[in-house]
């Protein structure tokens, strides 16, 4: 046997090492961080989106809310008292508005109530109800 069979060339042990450049490190690296800044603005998106269907719920809620107190108010004191108002929702709800427009029907003991609650003024029409209030006393 001679030196050479049992012990590998040095070139040999370099060639066949296994490892990363510094170059696939940087460009893996590069590759990671243009990932993390896209999905940190999918949940910057996600949560604007979320913010928006919460004040759409609150919004409807306190349309219907102010639907039964139209009710309500038909139901003691008729249709004449019944007339286009607006107003907020007080400290409660701060940002929140409503806005209410009533329209004949054609029908005596009938109304077409709009009501509107505006919390974005780009988006004033966002949420809007439209209802048909009688009068049980007709």
């Amino acid at each position: 046997m001679s030196p050479t069979d049992h012990q590998p060339a040095p070139n040999r042990a370099r060639r066949g090492s296994r490892g990363f450049t510094l170059l696939e490190v940087l460009i893996a690296l590069s590759i990671v961080a243009f990932a993390v800044v896209g999905l940190l603005g999918l949940h910057a998106r996600n949560i604007k989106s979320i913010a928006r269907g919460q004040n759409m719920t609150r919004a409807t809620l306190l349309a219907r809310e102010l639907l039964s107190q139209i009710q309500y108010q038909v139901l003691l004191s008729g249709l004449n008292d019944l007339g286009p108002a607006q107003g907020d929702f007080g400290r409660q709800y701060p940002g929140f508005r409503w806005e209410r427009e009533v329209m004949g029907t054609g029908l005596d003991e009938m109304r077409e109530v709009l009501v509107r609650v505006i919390w974005d003024e780009r988006t004033p029409r966002a949420c809007e109800i439209v209802y048909f209030v009688r009068d049980p006393a007709i």
